[in-house]
């Protein structure tokens, strides 16, 4: 299905089943079905609601809202269940060696907050953001309010700018959103580099604050080793 059937068919599954259409493909994304555009699905219902389309803008903000905190907190919850065994099992195949993963783990243990908060806003990260933190045992009394302030502005700003833009949004938001992207995967390459460079230091980091060999640790963990 190329991008403009998949935006056709999300088109016409808001113009059968409305607010639930709204409600499950933003679930479907946090599930992590990151093929799943939720930022099209949103501004395509926020647009019908602002051309008098038998939607209200009130409701598909309601609608999305709590889809995209199920799927979040689902995903964490596979994450928090599976995720970390999963990653050590095949990790290798995609060159996370031990060291690496401890290093995302005291990553997600030290600053989860800051990254949960901004992967809602980058396509193809929201989808796994959430997986990543429950695998990597961030807290979910620190995941969840952040998440869900996050899912909040993202899905007011998103939303109303849709309604109140109109048609016009399309592109705009669209726009955004690339260039979101676009200055996260800057960002991404030259924290690459800078990893490389220093890579030996970093693990040095991640093992003083998680000693020990490869497990599931906690925040607790990286206290007691301060």
């Amino acid at each position: 299905m190329g991008l403009g059937a998949f935006h056709s068919f999300i088109g016409q599954a808001i113009g059968s089943w409305g607010y639930y259409a709204v409600f499950g493909l933003l679930a479907l994304e946090g599930f992590g079905f990151f093929f799943v555009p939720g930022e099209t699905t949103l501004i395509a219902a926020a647009i019908a609601a602002g051309a008098g389309h038998k939607l209200s803008i009130a409701f598909v903000l309601l609608a999305a809202y709590p889809g995209t905190l199920l799927g979040d907190n689902f995903s964490y919850y596979i994450g928090h269940r599976f995720g970390f065994g999963l990653i050590r099992r095949y990790g290798p195949k995609i060159r996370l060696n031990q060291r690496r993963i401890k290093f995302v783990q005291y990553l997600y243990l030290r600053y989860g907050a800051p990254i949960v908060f901004v992967g809602r806003f980058i396509t193809f990260l929201r989808s796994w953001e959430s997986f990543l933190a429950g695998a990597n045992h961030m807290p979910w009394r620190k995941f969840a309010p952040v998440n869900a302030a996050a899912s909040l502005v993202w899905v007011g700003v998103w939303g109303v700018s849709a309604y109140v833009l109109g048609e016009s949004s399309t592109s705009i938001l669209e726009g955004v959103g690339l260039g979101l992207l676009g200055v996260f995967s800057i960002a991404f390459i030259l924290g690459w580099i800078y990893f490389r460079r220093h890579e030996e230091e970093l693990y040095a980091i991640a093992d003083k604050a998680l000693p020990g060999e490869l497990r599931p640790h906690s925040p607790k963990d990286i206290k007691a080793a301060e």
